[in-house]
């Protein structure tokens, strides 16, 4: 006869963690380890802020005023019948 252990599969890190997070510690044990997680991801440094180039944004209202343009030209040659003439 064959017989399977079936195990679940092992969470990913990160969510092994929130798990821990959501369920209350039972009466008894102490919470160091979850201040200790807790401190260990506020020391992870967050990259500084850095906003875009001004080319970079300037590119982005073209291509803005691009499209609203193409929608507002497309409209308007469908609604006066325009663009069946040809």
């Amino acid at each position: 006869m064959n017989q399977h252990n079936h195990t679940p599969h092992p969470q990913p890190e990160e969510d092994r963690g929130a798990a821990r997070e959501e369920t209350p510690a039972p009466q008894g044990q102490e919470e160091a380890p979850r201040e200790q997680e807790a401190a260990h991801r506020q020391e992870e440094p967050k990259p500084p802020y850095k906003p875009y180039s001004r080319k970079a944004r300037l590119w982005a209202w073209v291509g803005i005023v691009f499209m609203i343009f193409l929608v507002l030209m497309y409209t308007y040659a469908f609604s006066s019948g325009i663009i069946l003439k040809y």
